[in-house]
């Protein structure tokens, strides 16, 4: 009986202990868990390019159903067809400048948070070379085709507008991120990197949408 009273004893003493240790190594009941999936920051850009994408969708869709519901020639003759030369080399360098920016992602997660704002700031500078070339095209359509004149110079400078408008959007972001970068900011935070850069991948998807449609379609 005395020997059953011992074993008891023991018994109760291991549960006890065991009891303990795990209780010790529960996480506390307050501890904030780490994020699982896609951040908030990652979801809130795909909802604004999906909602940017629709609404260029509409703009070029209602770009082809004026072309094609209009009888005389497309440009009317009162306008010229549109140049080639530097939107193609604005599209061409917008589209490069893809480049830059997914190396700087790759230099972002890998900790090199210098490397990805030089990447970044070589980005920029092809950015703000595009608009230089938009601004400058603008000005060699001028006056032949004109914002108020008919629908097709309505078109052409809206939708190349609203473009345009979207790409200073992505040269604030990408100014962001260098000056984050020169503060190292982007060795601890290299998450905005690739979400900027989705934007910069959608503009660049957008601006051969535009190309296409605006300077080569007048011309099939």
């Amino acid at each position: 009986m005395a020997t059953h009273t011992v074993d008891s004893r023991l018994g109760m003493a291991g549960r006890t202990q065991a009891g303990t240790e795990a209780s010790t190594h529960r996480p506390p009941t307050g501890a904030r868990e780490a994020p699982v999936g896609r951040t908030t920051g990652w979801w809130g850009m795909v909802l604004f390019i999906a909602t940017e994408a629709t609404t260029f969708a509409v703009l070029i869709a209602s770009y082809f159903y004026l072309r094609f519901s209009t009888e005389s020639v497309w440009p009317p003759t009162a306008d010229k067809p549109p140049h080639l030369v530097l939107p193609s080399i604005a599209t061409g360098v917008l589209v490069l400048s893809c480049v830059p920016m997914l190396l700087s992602v790759r230099a972002a997660r890998a900790g090199r948070g210098g490397a990805s704002g030089t990447l970044t700031l070589l980005t920029l500078l092809a950015g703000s070379a595009f608009l230089v070339l938009q601004i400058l095209d603008w000005l060699a359509e001028w006056p032949a085709s004109t914002l108020s004149k008919d629908s097709y110079g309505s078109l052409l400078y809206s939708v190349t507008g609203l473009h345009t408008a979207h790409v200073v959007i992505g040269l604030g972001m990408l100014l962001f991120l260098v000056v984050a970068a020169l503060v190292g900011r982007t060795r601890e935070h290299p998450e905005p990197v690739g979400i900027v850069a989705m934007y910069w991948y959608f503009m660049a998807a957008l601006a051969v949408a535009v190309y296409v449609t605006v300077y080569i379609s007048p011309y099939l």
